[in-house]
Protein backbone atom coordinates (compact mmCIF):
# COMPACT_ATOMS: atom_id res chain seq x y z
CA UNK A 1 0.00 0.00 0.00
CA UNK A 2 1.43 3.36 -0.89
CA UNK A 3 1.04 6.78 1.48
CA UNK A 4 -1.45 8.10 -0.34
CA UNK A 5 -3.45 4.90 0.27
CA UNK A 6 -3.29 4.14 4.13
CA UNK A 7 -3.51 8.56 4.41
CA UNK A 8 -7.05 7.84 2.65
CA UNK A 9 -7.91 4.55 4.56
CA UNK A 10 -7.07 6.24 8.00
CA UNK A 11 -8.70 9.49 6.91
CA UNK A 12 -11.83 7.77 5.87
CA UNK A 13 -11.82 5.50 9.51
CA UNK A 14 -11.37 8.41 11.69
CA UNK A 15 -14.14 10.50 9.87
CA UNK A 16 -16.40 7.81 10.66
CA UNK A 17 -16.09 7.22 13.77
CA UNK A 18 -15.73 11.02 14.26
CA UNK A 19 -19.50 11.09 12.41
CA UNK A 20 -20.37 8.03 15.15
CA UNK A 21 -19.61 10.58 18.04
CA UNK A 22 -20.63 13.81 16.56
CA UNK A 23 -24.16 12.92 15.30
CA UNK A 24 -25.26 10.53 17.39
CA UNK A 25 -27.51 8.01 14.92
CA UNK A 26 -30.13 5.81 16.73
CA UNK A 27 -28.54 2.33 15.08
CA UNK A 28 -29.28 -0.78 16.30
CA UNK A 29 -26.88 -0.50 19.24
CA UNK A 30 -25.50 3.35 20.34
CA UNK A 31 -23.41 1.98 23.84
CA UNK A 32 -19.91 2.61 22.32
CA UNK A 33 -20.66 6.24 21.16
CA UNK A 34 -23.13 8.03 22.71
CA UNK A 35 -23.21 10.08 24.94
CA UNK A 36 -21.52 13.34 23.60
CA UNK A 37 -24.97 15.33 23.34
CA UNK A 38 -26.02 14.26 27.23
CA UNK A 39 -24.29 18.28 27.71
CA UNK A 40 -24.83 21.53 25.62
CA UNK A 41 -21.12 22.19 25.85
CA UNK A 42 -19.29 18.71 24.97
CA UNK A 43 -19.86 19.08 21.05
CA UNK A 44 -18.34 22.37 20.96
CA UNK A 45 -15.16 20.93 22.68
CA UNK A 46 -15.29 18.02 20.17
CA UNK A 47 -15.40 20.45 17.42
CA UNK A 48 -12.72 22.28 19.26
CA UNK A 49 -10.18 19.16 19.64
CA UNK A 50 -11.30 18.59 15.88
CA UNK A 51 -10.15 22.25 14.74
CA UNK A 52 -6.93 22.75 17.06
CA UNK A 53 -5.59 19.21 17.23
CA UNK A 54 -4.52 18.51 13.75
CA UNK A 55 -3.15 21.60 12.83
CA UNK A 56 -1.15 21.79 16.51
CA UNK A 57 0.33 18.01 15.69
CA UNK A 58 1.28 18.95 11.93
CA UNK A 59 3.06 22.22 13.45
CA UNK A 60 4.96 20.53 15.89
CA UNK A 61 5.64 17.72 14.01
CA UNK A 62 8.26 19.71 11.81
CA UNK A 63 9.82 21.38 14.77
CA UNK A 64 13.58 20.46 15.48
CA UNK A 65 12.60 18.60 18.78
CA UNK A 66 10.73 16.08 17.55
CA UNK A 67 12.96 14.38 16.47
CA UNK A 68 15.63 14.54 18.26
CA UNK A 69 16.89 11.53 20.08
CA UNK A 70 15.11 9.55 23.33
CA UNK A 71 17.55 10.92 25.85
CA UNK A 72 18.17 9.54 29.30
CA UNK A 73 15.66 9.30 32.34
CA UNK A 74 16.32 12.44 34.59
CA UNK A 75 15.18 13.07 37.99
CA UNK A 76 12.32 15.22 36.72
CA UNK A 77 11.07 11.92 35.79
CA UNK A 78 10.50 11.10 39.72
CA UNK A 79 8.65 13.98 39.98
CA UNK A 80 6.28 13.99 36.84
CA UNK A 81 5.59 10.37 38.47
CA UNK A 82 4.97 11.48 41.47
CA UNK A 83 2.83 14.39 40.01
CA UNK A 84 1.09 12.07 37.52
CA UNK A 85 0.11 9.46 40.67
CA UNK A 86 -1.52 12.39 43.00
CA UNK A 87 -3.60 13.75 39.90
CA UNK A 88 -5.23 10.38 39.20
CA UNK A 89 -5.61 9.84 42.53
CA UNK A 90 -7.58 13.01 43.26
CA UNK A 91 -9.62 12.59 40.65
CA UNK A 92 -10.66 9.23 41.01
CA UNK A 93 -11.50 9.69 43.97
CA UNK A 94 -13.07 13.01 43.83
CA UNK A 95 -15.08 11.75 40.27
CA UNK A 96 -14.97 7.41 40.49
CA UNK A 97 -16.74 5.94 37.72
CA UNK A 98 -20.10 4.77 37.78
CA UNK A 99 -21.18 1.38 38.38
CA UNK A 100 -23.37 -0.50 35.50
CA UNK A 101 -23.13 -3.85 36.97
CA UNK A 102 -23.49 -5.60 39.88
CA UNK A 103 -20.09 -8.04 39.99
CA UNK A 104 -17.87 -5.22 41.33
CA UNK A 105 -19.66 -5.22 44.68
CA UNK A 106 -18.93 -8.93 44.97
CA UNK A 107 -15.47 -7.64 45.29
CA UNK A 108 -15.90 -4.82 48.13
CA UNK A 109 -18.16 -7.57 49.89
CA UNK A 110 -15.14 -10.62 49.77
CA UNK A 111 -12.67 -7.31 50.72
CA UNK A 112 -14.83 -6.70 53.48
CA UNK A 113 -15.64 -10.01 54.66
CA UNK A 114 -11.87 -10.82 54.81
CA UNK A 115 -12.04 -14.66 53.79
CA UNK A 116 -13.58 -14.26 50.06
CA UNK A 117 -12.21 -16.76 47.95
CA UNK A 118 -12.52 -16.70 43.86
CA UNK A 119 -10.19 -19.10 41.87
CA UNK A 120 -10.39 -16.62 39.13
CA UNK A 121 -8.36 -13.67 41.06
CA UNK A 122 -7.41 -15.43 44.41
CA UNK A 123 -3.88 -13.78 44.75
CA UNK A 124 -5.28 -10.84 44.15
CA UNK A 125 -8.11 -11.21 46.74
CA UNK A 126 -5.56 -12.09 49.38
CA UNK A 127 -3.47 -9.58 49.00
CA UNK A 128 -6.83 -6.89 48.86
CA UNK A 129 -7.95 -8.46 51.68
CA UNK A 130 -4.67 -8.44 53.65
CA UNK A 131 -4.04 -4.71 53.02
CA UNK A 132 -7.24 -3.55 53.69
CA UNK A 133 -7.33 -5.07 56.92
CA UNK A 134 -4.60 -2.83 57.74
CA UNK A 135 -6.08 0.38 56.56
CA UNK A 136 -9.57 -0.41 57.51
CA UNK A 137 -9.22 2.37 60.21
CA UNK A 138 -8.70 4.76 57.76
CA UNK A 139 -10.41 3.54 54.25
CA UNK A 140 -13.36 1.58 54.19
CA UNK A 141 -13.27 -1.78 51.26
CA UNK A 142 -14.86 0.46 48.67
CA UNK A 143 -12.68 3.35 49.50
CA UNK A 144 -9.87 1.28 49.41
CA UNK A 145 -10.57 -0.85 46.55
CA UNK A 146 -11.02 2.76 44.54
CA UNK A 147 -7.10 4.31 46.11
CA UNK A 148 -5.48 1.32 44.89
CA UNK A 149 -6.98 1.02 41.66
CA UNK A 150 -5.93 4.26 40.83
CA UNK A 151 -2.45 4.04 41.94
CA UNK A 152 -1.97 0.41 39.67
CA UNK A 153 -3.80 2.65 36.89
CA UNK A 154 -0.98 5.01 37.55
CA UNK A 155 1.49 2.76 36.96
CA UNK A 156 0.46 1.12 33.78
CA UNK A 157 0.17 4.49 32.72
CA UNK A 158 4.09 5.37 33.36
CA UNK A 159 4.61 1.35 32.24
CA UNK A 160 3.08 2.32 28.76
CA UNK A 161 5.20 5.50 28.62
CA UNK A 162 8.07 3.77 29.39
CA UNK A 163 7.08 1.41 26.13
CA UNK A 164 6.80 4.19 24.09
CA UNK A 165 10.09 5.17 24.69
CA UNK A 166 11.20 1.29 23.81
CA UNK A 167 8.99 1.88 20.39
CA UNK A 168 10.21 5.33 19.15
CA UNK A 169 13.14 6.17 17.65
CA UNK A 170 12.63 10.25 18.23
CA UNK A 171 11.23 12.32 21.30
CA UNK A 172 8.41 13.09 19.37
CA UNK A 173 7.49 8.73 18.19
CA UNK A 174 7.85 8.33 21.59
CA UNK A 175 5.09 11.56 22.67
CA UNK A 176 2.65 10.06 20.05
CA UNK A 177 2.76 6.79 20.96
CA UNK A 178 1.80 7.70 24.66
CA UNK A 179 -0.52 9.80 23.83
CA UNK A 180 -2.14 7.73 21.84
CA UNK A 181 -2.28 4.77 24.61
CA UNK A 182 -2.91 7.01 27.27
CA UNK A 183 -5.98 8.61 25.54
CA UNK A 184 -6.84 4.64 24.85
CA UNK A 185 -10.73 4.42 26.49
CA UNK A 186 -10.29 1.45 28.50
CA UNK A 187 -7.00 2.34 29.78
CA UNK A 188 -7.71 5.95 30.70
CA UNK A 189 -11.58 5.17 32.06
CA UNK A 190 -9.93 2.33 34.31
CA UNK A 191 -7.61 5.10 36.18
CA UNK A 192 -10.62 6.78 37.89
CA UNK A 193 -10.99 4.82 41.02
CA UNK A 194 -12.16 1.99 39.49
CA UNK A 195 -14.04 -0.54 41.53
CA UNK A 196 -13.28 -3.52 40.21
CA UNK A 197 -9.92 -6.14 39.58
CA UNK A 198 -9.20 -4.89 35.95
CA UNK A 199 -6.82 -2.20 36.96
CA UNK A 200 -4.86 -4.82 38.50
CA UNK A 201 -5.02 -6.68 34.98
CA UNK A 202 -4.10 -3.45 33.11
CA UNK A 203 -1.00 -2.88 35.55
CA UNK A 204 0.11 -6.27 34.76
CA UNK A 205 -0.03 -6.15 31.25
CA UNK A 206 1.12 -2.83 30.91
CA UNK A 207 4.47 -3.91 33.24
CA UNK A 208 4.91 -6.96 30.93
CA UNK A 209 4.91 -5.06 27.61
CA UNK A 210 7.80 -2.62 29.27
CA UNK A 211 9.47 -5.11 30.34
CA UNK A 212 8.93 -7.54 27.37
CA UNK A 213 9.86 -4.75 24.75
CA UNK A 214 13.09 -4.17 26.91
CA UNK A 215 13.83 -7.52 26.94
CA UNK A 216 13.64 -8.22 22.82
CA UNK A 217 15.55 -5.10 22.79
CA UNK A 218 18.88 -6.44 24.85
CA UNK A 219 18.25 -3.95 27.73
CA UNK A 220 15.75 -5.90 30.52
CA UNK A 221 16.55 -9.43 31.41
CA UNK A 222 13.87 -12.22 30.13
CA UNK A 223 13.07 -13.24 34.02
CA UNK A 224 11.28 -9.88 34.49
CA UNK A 225 8.42 -10.36 31.26
CA UNK A 226 8.52 -14.36 31.87
CA UNK A 227 7.84 -13.52 35.91
CA UNK A 228 5.09 -11.49 35.35
CA UNK A 229 3.39 -13.63 32.57
CA UNK A 230 3.69 -16.38 35.10
CA UNK A 231 2.51 -14.29 38.12
CA UNK A 232 -0.17 -12.51 36.49
CA UNK A 233 -2.81 -15.34 35.66
CA UNK A 234 -2.77 -16.37 39.84
CA UNK A 235 -3.94 -12.56 40.25
CA UNK A 236 -6.29 -12.24 37.63
CA UNK A 237 -6.99 -15.55 35.11
CA UNK A 238 -7.28 -13.47 31.96
CA UNK A 239 -3.86 -12.77 32.19
CA UNK A 240 -2.97 -15.93 30.65
CA UNK A 241 -3.42 -14.39 27.28
CA UNK A 242 0.43 -12.94 28.14
CA UNK A 243 1.72 -16.51 27.30
CA UNK A 244 1.83 -16.43 23.59
CA UNK A 245 3.47 -13.28 23.16
CA UNK A 246 6.28 -14.63 25.52
CA UNK A 247 7.71 -17.20 22.68
CA UNK A 248 9.04 -14.00 21.29
CA UNK A 249 10.79 -13.02 23.83
CA UNK A 250 12.22 -16.59 24.11
CA UNK A 251 13.22 -16.12 20.38
CA UNK A 252 14.71 -13.11 21.15
CA UNK A 253 17.17 -14.18 24.05
CA UNK A 254 18.66 -17.70 22.61
CA UNK A 255 20.08 -15.04 19.90
CA UNK A 256 22.17 -13.31 21.92
CA UNK A 257 25.33 -14.34 23.30
CA UNK A 258 24.79 -16.47 26.40
CA UNK A 259 20.97 -15.94 25.40
CA UNK A 260 20.18 -19.93 26.48
CA UNK A 261 21.72 -19.05 29.88
CA UNK A 262 19.71 -15.90 30.49
CA UNK A 263 16.81 -17.75 29.07
CA UNK A 264 16.70 -20.54 30.93
CA UNK A 265 17.63 -18.43 34.39
CA UNK A 266 14.68 -16.36 33.64
CA UNK A 267 12.10 -19.80 32.92
CA UNK A 268 13.15 -20.59 36.90
CA UNK A 269 12.48 -17.86 38.16
CA UNK A 270 9.25 -17.59 36.69
CA UNK A 271 8.61 -21.28 37.83
CA UNK A 272 9.44 -20.72 40.96
CA UNK A 273 7.22 -17.83 41.18
CA UNK A 274 4.03 -19.80 39.85
CA UNK A 275 5.19 -22.24 41.76
CA UNK A 276 5.20 -19.87 45.55
CA UNK A 277 2.29 -18.44 44.31
CA UNK A 278 -0.21 -21.48 45.54
CA UNK A 279 1.73 -20.95 49.13
CA UNK A 280 -0.70 -18.38 50.66
CA UNK A 281 -4.23 -19.69 49.75
CA UNK A 282 -3.65 -23.64 49.71
CA UNK A 283 -0.50 -24.22 51.90
CA UNK A 284 1.83 -25.86 49.75
CA UNK A 285 3.64 -24.57 46.42
CA UNK A 286 2.87 -25.64 42.66
CA UNK A 287 -1.12 -26.41 43.74
CA UNK A 288 -1.95 -25.64 40.25
CA UNK A 289 -4.53 -28.45 39.97
CA UNK A 290 -6.33 -26.96 43.26
CA UNK A 291 -6.43 -23.60 41.66
CA UNK A 292 -7.79 -24.73 38.19
CA UNK A 293 -10.32 -26.35 40.00
CA UNK A 294 -11.41 -23.53 42.43
CA UNK A 295 -11.33 -21.04 39.08
CA UNK A 296 -13.55 -23.77 37.21
CA UNK A 297 -15.81 -23.63 40.31
CA UNK A 298 -15.72 -20.07 40.44
CA UNK A 299 -16.55 -19.31 37.21
CA UNK A 300 -20.01 -18.91 36.94
CA UNK A 301 -19.93 -21.09 33.36
CA UNK A 302 -23.64 -22.32 34.53
CA UNK A 303 -24.36 -19.08 34.10
CA UNK A 304 -24.30 -17.78 30.48
CA UNK A 305 -25.75 -18.81 27.22
CA UNK A 306 -23.59 -21.84 27.12
CA UNK A 307 -24.98 -24.85 30.25
CA UNK A 308 -21.55 -26.15 29.54
CA UNK A 309 -19.17 -23.40 29.60
CA UNK A 310 -17.82 -20.08 29.86
CA UNK A 311 -17.18 -19.31 26.06
CA UNK A 312 -19.98 -18.60 24.16
CA UNK A 313 -22.02 -20.77 21.74
CA UNK A 314 -20.94 -21.42 18.45
CA UNK A 315 -24.32 -20.37 17.01
CA UNK A 316 -24.25 -17.26 18.90
CA UNK A 317 -20.71 -16.67 18.12
CA UNK A 318 -21.66 -16.15 14.51
CA UNK A 319 -24.41 -14.04 14.77
CA UNK A 320 -25.02 -10.68 13.29
CA UNK A 321 -25.73 -9.67 17.22
CA UNK A 322 -22.59 -10.61 18.05
CA UNK A 323 -20.67 -9.31 15.33
CA UNK A 324 -22.12 -5.78 16.13
CA UNK A 325 -21.35 -6.53 19.69
CA UNK A 326 -17.95 -7.03 18.44
CA UNK A 327 -17.15 -3.96 16.84
CA UNK A 328 -18.98 -1.83 19.64
CA UNK A 329 -16.70 -3.93 22.10
CA UNK A 330 -13.41 -2.75 19.83
CA UNK A 331 -14.87 1.02 19.36
CA UNK A 332 -15.52 1.21 23.07
CA UNK A 333 -12.56 0.31 24.49
CA UNK A 334 -9.35 1.49 21.71
CA UNK A 335 -11.62 2.39 18.59
CA UNK A 336 -8.53 4.51 16.85
CA UNK A 337 -6.24 2.19 18.31
CA UNK A 338 -7.71 -1.02 16.46
CA UNK A 339 -8.05 1.14 13.43
CA UNK A 340 -4.50 2.07 13.11
CA UNK A 341 -3.96 -2.23 14.30
CA UNK A 342 -5.99 -2.76 10.77
CA UNK A 343 -4.67 -0.36 8.29
CA UNK A 344 -1.15 0.70 9.59
CA UNK A 345 -1.07 -3.33 10.73
CA UNK A 346 -1.52 -4.26 7.01
CA UNK A 347 0.56 -2.06 5.32
CA UNK A 348 3.52 -2.98 7.69
CA UNK A 349 2.80 -6.89 7.10
CA UNK A 350 2.72 -5.84 3.22
CA UNK A 351 5.68 -4.00 3.54
CA UNK A 352 7.92 -6.68 5.64
CA UNK A 353 7.25 -9.60 3.24
CA UNK A 354 10.52 -10.78 2.42
CA UNK A 355 12.44 -8.56 4.81
CA UNK A 356 11.90 -10.54 8.12
CA UNK A 357 10.01 -10.41 10.92
CA UNK A 358 9.82 -7.06 13.17
CA UNK A 359 10.08 -8.79 16.62
CA UNK A 360 8.69 -5.68 18.21
CA UNK A 361 5.79 -6.17 16.03
CA UNK A 362 5.75 -9.34 16.46
CA UNK A 363 5.52 -9.20 20.12
CA UNK A 364 2.73 -6.41 20.33
CA UNK A 365 0.84 -8.58 17.83
CA UNK A 366 0.74 -11.75 19.99
CA UNK A 367 -0.52 -9.66 23.10
CA UNK A 368 -3.24 -8.72 20.23
CA UNK A 369 -4.54 -11.70 18.65
CA UNK A 370 -5.43 -13.52 21.68
CA UNK A 371 -7.12 -10.75 22.95
CA UNK A 372 -9.20 -10.63 19.84
CA UNK A 373 -10.22 -14.33 20.19
CA UNK A 374 -11.06 -13.32 23.78
CA UNK A 375 -13.37 -10.80 22.84
CA UNK A 376 -15.21 -12.71 20.31
CA UNK A 377 -15.20 -16.22 22.38
CA UNK A 378 -15.87 -15.38 25.62
CA UNK A 379 -19.46 -15.23 27.12
CA UNK A 380 -19.90 -11.76 28.94
CA UNK A 381 -22.75 -12.22 32.20
CA UNK A 382 -23.58 -9.07 31.98
CA UNK A 383 -23.85 -8.75 28.34
CA UNK A 384 -21.22 -6.85 26.19
CA UNK A 385 -21.99 -3.06 27.75
CA UNK A 386 -22.91 -4.17 30.90
CA UNK A 387 -19.55 -6.16 31.01
CA UNK A 388 -17.23 -4.33 29.04
CA UNK A 389 -14.27 -4.13 31.13
CA UNK A 390 -14.00 -7.65 30.61
CA UNK A 391 -11.78 -6.50 27.19
CA UNK A 392 -11.13 -3.53 28.71
CA UNK A 393 -7.10 -3.92 29.39
CA UNK A 394 -6.52 -4.85 26.34
CA UNK A 395 -6.58 -1.29 24.86
CA UNK A 396 -2.64 -1.54 26.69
CA UNK A 397 -2.00 -3.77 23.79
CA UNK A 398 -3.79 -2.34 20.99
CA UNK A 399 -3.06 0.91 21.77
CA UNK A 400 0.81 0.03 21.74
CA UNK A 401 0.61 -1.96 18.36
CA UNK A 402 -1.89 0.51 16.12
CA UNK A 403 0.29 3.84 17.70
CA UNK A 404 3.88 1.98 16.68
CA UNK A 405 2.91 0.63 13.12
CA UNK A 406 1.09 4.58 12.85
CA UNK A 407 4.59 5.81 13.33
CA UNK A 408 6.38 3.19 11.79
CA UNK A 409 4.27 4.39 8.24
CA UNK A 410 5.09 7.99 9.58
CA UNK A 411 8.89 7.48 8.80
CA UNK A 412 7.95 6.47 5.61
CA UNK A 413 5.61 9.67 4.81
CA UNK A 414 6.15 12.09 7.00
CA UNK A 415 4.07 14.66 5.09
CA UNK A 416 0.51 13.10 6.04
CA UNK A 417 1.51 12.02 9.65
CA UNK A 418 1.68 14.97 11.51
CA UNK A 419 -1.66 15.84 10.60
CA UNK A 420 -3.71 12.15 10.85
CA UNK A 421 -1.66 12.33 14.06
CA UNK A 422 -3.86 15.34 15.27
CA UNK A 423 -6.74 13.88 13.89
CA UNK A 424 -6.44 10.36 15.57
CA UNK A 425 -5.62 11.77 18.86
CA UNK A 426 -8.70 14.25 18.25
CA UNK A 427 -10.97 11.30 17.39
CA UNK A 428 -9.89 9.67 20.77
CA UNK A 429 -10.45 12.40 22.89
CA UNK A 430 -13.97 13.10 21.24
CA UNK A 431 -14.29 9.56 22.07
CA UNK A 432 -13.21 10.60 25.67
CA UNK A 433 -15.76 13.11 26.00
CA UNK A 434 -18.46 10.87 24.86
CA UNK A 435 -18.17 8.20 27.52
CA UNK A 436 -15.76 8.75 30.56
CA UNK A 437 -17.20 8.41 33.38
CA UNK A 438 -20.57 8.47 31.54
CA UNK A 439 -21.71 4.81 30.77
CA UNK A 440 -23.96 5.20 33.21
CA UNK A 441 -26.16 7.72 31.02
CA UNK A 442 -29.04 6.23 29.67
CA UNK A 443 -28.38 2.57 31.09
CA UNK A 444 -31.96 0.81 30.75
CA UNK A 445 -31.97 1.68 26.72
CA UNK A 446 -28.05 0.67 26.81
CA UNK A 447 -29.01 -2.56 28.34
CA UNK A 448 -31.81 -3.40 26.45
CA UNK A 449 -29.62 -3.18 23.24
CA UNK A 450 -27.10 -5.58 25.17
CA UNK A 451 -28.64 -7.54 27.50
CA UNK A 452 -27.75 -9.91 30.37
CA UNK A 453 -26.60 -13.33 29.26
CA UNK A 454 -27.31 -14.44 32.88
CA UNK A 455 -29.85 -17.10 32.92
Amino acid sequence: MTCRVVAFLLSAGLAADLALHLFEPRLALTWSYAHLGRRAGLPWLALGLLALLPAATAWAWRRPGAHRPIGGLSGWWIGIAAALMAVVLAVGLRWPAPLIAIDPWMLVQSVADGHGQNGRWYLLLWTYEHLAALLRPVLDPARFIRTISSLLATVALLALAGAARRLGRTRGEATAITLLAWSAFGTLQLAFGYLDVYPLALAATALYLWTGLGAIQGDTHPAWPLAIAALGPFFYIGLVLLAPSALVIAREAVRRPAGWRRLAAGGALALAAAGAATLPGFGRPFAWSEVWARAVADSSWQLGLSPTSSLLPLDFMLSATHAREVLHTFILVDGVGVLLVLVCGGWLVARSRGRGCDPLAAFLALMVLPWVAYVVAMDPLFGAFADWDLFSYGAAATSLLGAYTFVHWGRECPRAFGLLLGVALAAAGVHLLARLNALNVDLQHHLLESPYHVQ
